[in-house]
């Protein structure tokens, strides 16, 4: 008989909600949009997030796929990589866009694309981040997941309403600063339609005091399981973090309701991981 132990989210430790935000947090890009402009040298906004994946020797970032629509097809695409002032951009040569799947209604889905990056491009980015083996966890992932309530889950992004614009260290110029976001909770059970699965991530009423008003920013980021386990002394601790889904939609925010919608696990592992297997930089 398998012993299920029923924690309360609010009575985790921080210190593990944190550590697994870490992790999290090391798989997930921002898109930024640079222009140059007489009155800045640098005039930049957000534009989604991603999750950076590989599918055997292919490396790629998995997102949404009205994201991609918002992305440029020439010159260079900004990227945010890691917490510094040094801004990062690649030629969008090296970029193969992948526009899985759209649907008619936006917040029905299907709504996935993603990136594959040329070599060189890939090797640069994974230098300062890690990539989520696909191919890894795939089979699990399909055939025998952790149960829902398993664990505690993310959704991971960057959030436009919380970027930040300061002067720089000389005084003469603005910096822009953009914020990673991984928000705690559990998703509702998923819904299959077609060759889609979706997960609801609703944001619980006491959560809305210090979530974000709008999520807009997010779209294209990471739908994170992370199960926990207990060591030797007994004390809680999470193990790997599951990529579960993608962002895509941000439920209206009401009174009574708040949150966003994924794709889950199905159209991540099949339907993703085909068309990023297919392709080749």
């Amino acid at each position: 008989m398998v012993n299920v132990e029923e924690y309360p989210l609010g009575d985790l430790p921080e210190a593990v909600i944190e550590a697994a935000a870490r992790d999290v947090a090391n798989y997930s890009i921002g898109f930024l949009h640079v222009k140059s402009s007489p009155r800045r040298s640098n005039d930049v906004r957000l534009l989604g997030s991603g999750t950076l994946v590989s599918v055997g020797p292919t490396h790629a970032i998995l997102t949404a796929h009205h994201v991609l629509s918002a992305l440029p097809r020439n010159g260079r695409l900004g990227l945010i990589i890691s917490p510094t002032a040094q801004q990062h951009s690649v030629d969008t040569q090296g970029l193969v866009y992948i526009q899985i799947a759209r649907g008619r209604v936006d917040s029905e889905g299907p709504d996935l694309g993603a990136i594959v990056l040329a070599p060189s491009i890939a090797s640069s980015i994974g230098a300062k981040k890690s990539y989520y083996r696909l191919d890894s966890h795939r089979d699990h992932l399909l055939n025998s997941p952790p149960h829902i309530r398993d664990g505690f889950w993310f959704v991971n992004g960057f959030i436009d309403e919380w970027t930040v614009e300061e002067p720089d260290k000389d005084g003469w110029g603005l910096v822009k600063g953009f914020y990673n976001l991984s928000a705690a909770g559990g998703p509702d059970n998923t819904i299959v339609v077609g060759n889609h699965d979706y997960f609801a991530f609703p944001v619980s009423y006491r959560g809305r005091s210090v979530a974000p008003k709008s999520f807009g920013g997010m779209s294209g980021g990471g739908l994170w399981q992370v199960p926990l386990t207990r060591d030797a002394q007994r004390q809680i601790k999470h193990t790997t973090p599951l990529l579960s889904g993608v962002v895509f939609y941000q439920e209206p925010t009401t009174d009574t309701s708040c949150g966003v919608r994924c794709h889950g696990r199905l159209s991540v592992y099949k339907v993703a991981f085909e068309a990023i297997e297919q392709k080749r930089p």
